[in-house]
């Protein structure tokens, strides 16, 4: 990575860091609906993806991915926007949280049912090798997921069509509450990807960024290049629960120890220092990632709800069209 690139990635997991905290402490004051999932402790993985795609590649991110989409061009205002529900939010109110996207910008909306997005990006990878493009597709998928088998079928097919996608497996020790192993006999994902479906995977330590960029960004190179799929698997920890309402009591004390000191922002800045970036350049940064956070909020509270006159807009076909 240059340096220009490093504190990109160092920016990109701050804003994803300071947003959560930020609309957890909103959800906390109901003014969020619903629940709040945050990737507190995957930060690296989400950044790291999205600065490795290219400007016309395409990106299927979950619930804890939001540093892609700011990668990718999403704004912190319209994401406050929609996880407040406002009427110009990228889904109008319809729904909150992480379940948007930027369809122009290369985002493909959240679907909550986990493994899912898995086809729908072999889906548009085979477009683009269809059309004869040099583009990417890429998706993560984590415990849970993995296990689902619309996920196993959208590997398997990506492995007949040798399609451009790349699959970031993320291992973070859990599906919700379920530890990895009880729900694998093998919990090394990456065997299980080359194994069953002769995929290339590498396996990356998730709390690193600059090695995470540096795998996906190889990943996506060789998707690009006509090499076929590819994945990684970034070994990671989710510090907190599944969601706001989940207190993660289950996580035991042993494993909080060992990813203690393995933070990925601090371990970030602390790369960043290592290469020659001073103590008052990462202050900033960080006061920089705030204020954009400060102003993002302000912006969307200022945003007018939905207009309740348009609850039925796009949900019956017009005949007339």
């Amino acid at each position: 990575m240059t340096a220009e690139q490093r504190l990109g990635l160092y920016r990109l997991v701050l804003l994803q860091r300071l947003f959560e905290e930020r609309a957890l402490a909103l959800y906390r004051q109901g003014r969020i609906a619903g629940s709040f999932y945050d990737g507190r402790g995957q930060e690296a993985v989400a950044a790291a993806a999205g600065l490795a795609l290219g400007p016309e590649d395409v990106v299927c991110p979950l619930n804890r991915e939001l540093a892609t989409h700011f990668a990718k061009g999403v704004t912190v205002t319209e994401a406050f926007r929609n996880f407040l529900g406002t009427g110009d939010s990228p889904t109008r109110g319809r729904d909150g949280n992480m379940h948007f996207g930027a369809p122009e910008r290369g985002v493909f909306p959240l679907v909550s049912m986990l493994g899912d997005l898995v086809p729908v990006t072999v889906g548009a990878a085979l477009a683009f090798k269809r059309r004869g493009e040099r583009r990417v597709a890429l998706t993560f998928v984590g415990e849970g997921a993995f296990s689902v088998g619309d996920t196993h079928e959208g590997l398997n097919l990506a492995g007949v069509w040798q399609v451009p996608a790349v699959f970031v497996l993320q291992r973070n020790h859990f599906a919700y509450s379920t530890p990895t192993l009880g729900e694998m006999v093998n919990t090394r994902m990456a065997e299980r990807v080359y194994g069953g479906w002769s995929i290339p995977c590498e396996t990356v330590d998730g709390t690193d960024a600059v090695a995470t960029f540096d795998t996906v960004r190889a990943a996506v190179e060789r998707a690009r290049a006509g090499l076929g799929p590819q994945a990684v698997e970034a070994l990671t920890l989710r510090i907190h629960g599944h969601a706001a309402h989940d207190d993660g009591a289950y996580v035991s004390q042993e494993l909080r120890d060992a990813y203690a000191d393995r933070d990925p922002v601090d371990r970030l800045a602390a790369r960043l220092a290592l290469d020659g970036a001073s103590t008052t350049q990462l202050e900033e940064l960080r006061r920089e990632a705030a204020a954009a956070i400060a102003w993002g909020l302000d912006e969307a509270e200022a945003s007018p709800a939905p207009d309740p006159s348009t609850l039925e807009d796009g949900v019956w076909a017009d005949p007339l069209h």
